[in-house]
């Protein structure tokens, strides 16, 4: 049986600059230095240059850190769907670790699998490069809700 191809629309047409203003707001991301290097409408990917910081006891990244990156494609690709007044916050992640990353970059590639009217269900893989190779050391699913911030009174 073939899976039947996803049809993505977006209510913001500006949504690229919407995202890019958001991140200029993210200060976590500023923190562990994650920058976005791919939006496209459904799909947004992040890297992370790994630094000493980045790393748990045994010198592999923090598991943290890669649900974090999982968590930022996936809920960007989802934002990409979205109204301008609108915004996507994790509902739900579940995350798969396959080995310890271990190398000079993290990458995630987030990707809408099926957008609703209050809820877009993502994934994110999350890459590894080191010296010569690249691995596949986790894979997140997100529930991502569709919320529209309360306005001040």
């Amino acid at each position: 049986m073939q899976s039947e191809a996803v049809r993505l629309r977006t209510k913001n047409p500006h949504f690229r600059e919407t995202i890019l203003d958001h991140v200029t707001r993210q200060k976590f991301m500023k923190h562990i230095r994650c920058e976005l290097t791919t939006i496209e409408l459904g799909h947004v990917e992040a890297e992370i240059v790994l630094r000493e910081e980045h790393q748990q006891q045994l010198g592999y990244a923090h598991g943290g850190l890669i649900a974090t990156i999982a968590d930022v494609a996936a809920g960007f690709a989802g934002f990409t769907l979205v109204g301008p007044e609108e915004h996507t916050v994790t509902a739900e992640i579940k995350i798969s670790y396959f080995r310890p990353a271990m190398g000079k970059r993290l990458q995630a590639i987030g990707r809408v699998i099926k957008p609703g009217r209050k809820m877009h269900f993502c994934e994110a893989e999350v890459w590894c490069f080191g010296e010569q190779e690249r691995v596949l050391v986790a894979k997140a699913t997100t529930t991502m809700a569709i919320i529209q911030p309360k306005q001040a009174s």
